[in-house]
């Protein structure tokens, strides 16, 4: 199962340094920083955008329509002409009418040929489909033999993160095709695939893997990969009952379409994430870490001292529940007192898994005062605080992390006493 890297951890990232800044005194340098930042936080925000191209008839729709689970988009001859259409994730299904100049609007449920009578620069239908989350279906335009409906294809690519090129089986690959993939950017070409279609039909199967070796020979850089795929089979293959027909849908061609698709569109975020990774540690964070420190930065803490600062702030063992916690975290005590050498990250990971278990324990209940239902909540947050200090740098976050177990003891005490004239804290 093809799976895409998380992106939270790298989004907050940004959007910290993105806060820091905001409103500092900008030169061209930081400037420079905040647009990257806004980029690249952009970017693993949104889905990535799957573009599906190709000349009239050669099934490009009908694709978009299986891999995204849905008979949506108007397939073969149709009446209906609409501009580009977008299929993304959205809660409850809508369809938004899009101008390229003005304020878009919004219709609920599916509505293309209402959307289609706006005349609208491009058309947007939200499902909620889980691997819609993930990545986003263009639905571009066919293209013309003839005329110079290709330009408006060129525009219209520049939007899309990877493409799917359909060709038709019955005259695959063709001199206009040719012609207009081969002025598509580099980066575009190695992020697609050649898609040939209509392989279902008698007279295009026989001769599929002469036609699959010769555009194997041609395709150079041009594309990623030659895909085979019968589109109305891979679509009747799914929808069998009561579960679908897996070992057709892999005959037909739509296991190795949707994996393909699946990998490229992975590959690109991975690609973006490495960029934001690279751009967070060589300027973003040690661009925060000179905002952090003082002018007198003071001398970095020992183990001994932040050992007799966390003691000092923890109550004494007066209930069980409190007992129990302090035992959970006498190994980070140990850790304290024998080592001269303190590791940040390892140091905050080992305080976040306990707090982290230490939490799921109160979710269950009956350990607390039930007056102090508050407390597995703030525990819920110390987790996330301390997910979050790993990716600082400095002393800053160790003091942090010393601090929050010392405000976590100090509210056990007071859950675990059953002591109801006691005032309860606020929260960590």
């Amino acid at each position: 199962m093809i799976e895409f890297p998380g992106t939270e951890q790298e989004v907050a990232q940004l959007e910290r340094f993105l806060n820091a800044t905001e409103n500092l005194s900008a030169d061209a340098e930081l400037t420079g920083m905040r647009d990257r930042a806004l980029a690249h936080a952009e970017r693993l925000s949104n889905a990535v955008n799957i573009g599906f191209a190709g000349e009239f008839g050669a099934g490009k729709s009908s694709l978009a329509n299986m891999l995204a689970g849905a008979d949506i988009l108007p397939t073969g001859p149709q009446h209906l002409k609409l501009p580009l259409v977008i299929v993304a994730y959205s809660e409850t299904p809508e369809t938004t009418v899009g101008w390229w100049d003005r304020e878009p609007k919004v219709y609920s449920g599916i509505a293309l040929e209402k959307a289609a009578a706006d005349d609208p620069d491009f058309i947007s239908v939200g499902l909620n489909t889980p691997a819609l989350q993930e990545i986003s279906l263009f639905d571009l335009p066919g293209t013309g033999a003839l005329d110079d409906t290709y330009k408006a294809t060129l525009d219209l690519l520049k939007f899309v993160d990877c493409a799917i090129w359909c060709t038709n089986g019955t005259n695959a690959w063709r001199e206009t095709e040719r012609h207009l993939w081969s002025q598509v950017p580099q980066a575009l070409r190695s992020n697609s695939l050649l898609a040939v279609t209509h392989t279902d039909l008698p007279h295009v199967n026989d001769a599929l893997d002469r036609v699959v070796s010769r555009l194997n020979k041609e395709k150079g850089d041009l594309f990623r990969a030659v895909v085979p795929i019968g589109t109305p089979v891979a679509v009747r293959a799914m929808a069998q009952e009561p579960e679908p027909d897996f070992d057709l849908w892999e005959d037909c061609g739509g296991q190795t379409l949707a994996e393909q698709v699946l990998q490229i569109a992975s590959d690109r975020r991975l690609a973006d994430l490495e960029a934001a990774r690279a751009d967070l540690k060589q300027d973003f964070l040690p661009y925060l870490e000179t905002l952090d420190r003082p002018e007198n930065e003071p001398q970095k803490p020992d183990a001994a001292s932040m050992h007799a600062t966390l003691e000092a702030a923890l109550p004494p063992l007066e209930n069980p529940i409190l007992e129990d916690w302090l035992a959970a975290i006498a190994s980070i005590y140990e850790d304290l007192r024998e080592s001269s050498d303190i590791e940040p990250v390892a140091f905050l990971h080992s305080c976040q898994e306990i707090v982290e278990d230490f939490a799921e324990r109160l979710e269950q209940g009956g350990e607390i005062d039930p007056s102090a239902d508050w407390i597995p909540g703030e525990f819920e947050k110390a987790t996330d605080l301390l997910l979050l200090l790993q990716f600082e740098s400095g002393d800053a976050p160790l003091n942090d992390a010393v601090s929050i177990l010392a405000q976590l003891s100090d509210n056990l005490a007071w859950a675990g006493s059953r002591i109801d004239s006691v005032e309860p804290k606020t929260g960590t």
